[in-house]
Order: structure tokens, then C-alpha cells, then sequence
């Protein structure tokens, strides 16, 4: 239905604040045997939200759209995934400056002050 198809990706957001509130506080109200299993469900809604949206094109739209369709669909998903790595990238920067840890592959934007 298109209420799962909108309901997964708004878990997914929910799990990102989770997953960033665990990141910048390390507490051990969340340790690693639990951190398993969210990670195992947030593909699982991944996954879900990948094979929902595909099946709706399929079923909702004529044939000759879907195959337009489809493929716009595949582009906005790769491009999709190219942004959040990207993002990943600054996010993981502001946590290593947050966490005070060295290595991280892109600096902090100076505009965001994460000092704690």
C-alpha cells in the first residue's frame, strides 16, 4: 500500500537521529549486541522501501510508461544514494570533531560548531 511505501522511509529518518544521537553521546545504553540488530532492520526497510517502490510503478502505471518510468526511477535512486554518501562523508567528519578522533576523510564545515 502506499501508506507502508511512505510509512518506511520515515523510519529510516527516525533511525538516522537514532543512529546519530548513539554516534555523538556513546552511551552504553546502546551497546554494540543492540546496535546489530537496529543495523539488520534498517536494511531490512531499505530493501523494503527499494522493492515497494519498484512493484508500485508496476502495478500503477500503463505499460507504456513503465518502462520511462522505470528507468527514471533507477537514475533518481543511484543519484539518491550519491548524495547521502556524500553527506555520510560530512556527517562522519562532524562526529570524529564531536568525539574528538582523528582520521576522518572530510573535515567538519566550520560553520557547524559540534564542539561538546
Amino acid at each position: 500500500s502506499m501508506f507502508s511505501l511512505w510509512l518506511m522511509p520515515l523510519l529510516q529518518v527516525l533511525n538516522v537521529f537514532l543512529f546519530g544521537w548513539y554516534a555523538m553521546h556513546q552511551s552504553d545504553s546502546m551497546s554494540q549486541a543492540m546496535l546489530l540488530p537496529a543495523c539488520f532492520y534498517v536494511g531490512l526497510l531499505g530493501g523494503g522501501v527499494y522493492i515497494h517502490g519498484y512493484k508500485r510503478i508496476c502495478i500503477d502505471l500503463p505499460p507504456q510508461h513503465r518502462e520511462f518510468a522505470l528507468a527514471a526511477t533507477s537514475v533518481a535512486e543511484g543519484v539518491g544514494t550519491l548524495m547521502a554518501d556524500l553527506l555520510g562523508l560530512v556527517i562522519q567528519g562532524c562526529l570524529y570533531q564531536w568525539n574528538h578522533l582523528e582520521g576522518a576523510l572530510v573535515a567538519c564545515p566550520a560553520h557547524f560548531d559540534v564542539s561538546n
